[in-house]
């Protein structure tokens, strides 16, 4: 399960518009590798365990996702929706489809919220990878 919401939490995809000041769009600021920080359940923050430092998630603009953890790789695809700010993920070989609330996407940061069928939340929280 662990694997199937890294794999998510790695595929957003969203148009940006033109502005006076032209910012990122959401393609630009997703399509990275990510780390994660730490998840967060009802306020306790819960850091990587040592397996887990190594896991990342990267997203590609052509909507490609490749999730890592613990050694293990999955490919899966995102898309993401501007209106309701969801991003869904869905696994390439068990076309598993994971469903996440992005609370917060920048260059450097990236939070999504995550529902378990029985109605529990548990946050992402991740962080840019420097090249």
């Amino acid at each position: 399960m662990k694997r199937l919401l890294l794999a998510a939490l790695f595929a957003l995809p969203f148009q940006g518009r033109s502005q006076a000041i032209q910012s990122p769009s959401f393609n630009d600021m997703i399509a990275k590798t990510w780390k994660l920080e730490y998840y967060g359940d009802n306020g306790t923050k819960m850091p990587p365990s040592p397996e887990q430092k190594q896991d990342r998630m990267i997203f590609y603009k052509d909507y490609r996702v490749v999730s890592i953890e613990m050694g293990k790789t999955q490919q899966a695809t995102w898309k993401y929706d501007t209106a309701t700010k969801r991003l869904t993920v869905i696994d390439n070989q068990s076309k598993g489809k994971t469903d996440l609330q992005v609370l917060k996407l920048d260059q450097q940061r990236c939070v999504l919220s995550y529902k378990d069928p029985a109605g529990s939340e548990l946050e992402i929280h991740m962080l840019a990878v420097e090249k």
